[in-house]
């Protein structure tokens, strides 16, 4: 008799236990942006414009699983808070490229987002091409001589 009291108690707690929170990829997101809308002081919102699938998103998963999306400006004051799907994007709006993660570890869960501007990351990416230029030109330059790499030879 105890058995069935000590199964029924049981069946009790996990019934009262409250259920694991799904949550999908898309709704990280929106969350992300909505975060990152909050933590800047930029005259306008920023919208979601594209997302970067994952494919092994798991929405019951008790680990950190990351984000990687693009926002773009709107023109909305980010001072109102609605809904931003209505918003058109800026015409010479910043894009920002985003990456953050999603820990459902603790509760609540836990989100961070980090924004680069495209702009700012795309001349980062030129300055490391040319640098890379100069080095390969140099090394170019002391193999087969200087006359020869100036086109001095004639």
């Amino acid at each position: 008799m105890t058995g069935v009291w000590a199964l029924l108690l049981l069946l009790g707690v996990a019934a009262a236990a409250p259920p694991a929170q799904v949550v999908t990829y898309d709704q990280a997101i929106a969350s992300a942006v909505n975060l990152y809308n909050q933590q800047k002081t930029t005259p306008f919102a920023f919208r979601l414009l594209e997302a970067e699938p994952q494919p092994n998103w798991d929405p019951r998963g008790k680990t950190t699983q990351g984000l990687k999306f693009t926002i773009k400006e709107t023109v909305c004051p980010s001072a109102q808070s609605q809904n931003l799907t209505q918003c058109n994007f800026k015409e010479d709006g910043v894009d920002q490229d985003c990456s953050g993660t999603y820990s459902t570890q603790q509760e609540p869960p836990n989100l961070t987002v980090q924004c680069e501007n495209i702009d700012q990351e795309l001349n980062r990416i030129t300055r490391s091409r040319w640098r890379r230029f100069i080095r390969g030109a140099g090394r170019f330059a002391r193999r087969y001589g200087w006359r020869i790499a100036l086109g001095l030879v004639g």
